[in-house]
C-alpha cells in the first residue's frame, strides 16, 4: 500500500518541481547601474536641463505632430495642460511612467534623463 501511494506522489512532486523551476527561470530582472546624480543640479531648470533631453531624444516624434508637443517653445504648456505631470506623486506622472523602465518610451531615455525629469517634477515642475 505504501509503495502505491509513493508511486502516485513522486510524479506529482516531479511536476511540481518542474513548475517551480520554470517559474523561477522565467522571471526577468534587469539590473541597472546606479545613476550618478552628482551632476544633476540642485534645482533642475526646465529650460536648461529638461528641454535639452526632449530636443535630443523626443522631438523627432513629439515635435508638434504627435502629442505631447515637446519642442522647446511648446513643451511646458503641452505637459501642464495635458495631464502629463503629477507633482503630488511624481513617480505616477504620465510623463515619468512613459520613460520609466517599463514604459513604452523607456528606450529613448537613460537613467540620468529619468532622474533629471523626476527631480524636476518633484520640485514642482516649474517653468524655469
Amino acid at each position: 500500500m505504501k509503495g502505491i501511494i509513493m508511486h502516485q506522489v513522486y510524479p506529482l512532486l516531479s511536476v511540481l518541481a518542474l513548475l517551480v523551476i520554470m517559474l523561477a527561470s522565467s522571471c526577468e530582472y534587469e539590473q541597472r547601474d546606479a545613476v550618478d546624480i552628482s551632476d544633476i543640479p540642485e534645482v533642475v531648470s526646465f529650460s536648461a536641463d529638461v528641454v535639452p533631453i526632449f530636443e535630443s531624444k523626443c522631438t523627432r516624434c513629439h515635435g508638434g505632430t504627435r502629442p505631447p508637443d515637446l519642442t522647446a517653445e511648446n513643451a511646458y504648456l503641452s505637459l501642464t495642460s495635458g495631464n502629463y505631470l503629477d507633482t503630488e506623486i511624481p513617480e505616477e506622472s504620465y510623463l515619468y511612467k512613459k520613460i520609466d523602465g517599463n514604459g513604452s518610451m523607456s528606450e529613448y531615455a537613460d537613467d540620468h534623463d529619468r532622474a533629471v525629469i523626476l527631480k524636476w517634477i518633484e520640485q514642482g515642475a516649474e517653468e524655469n
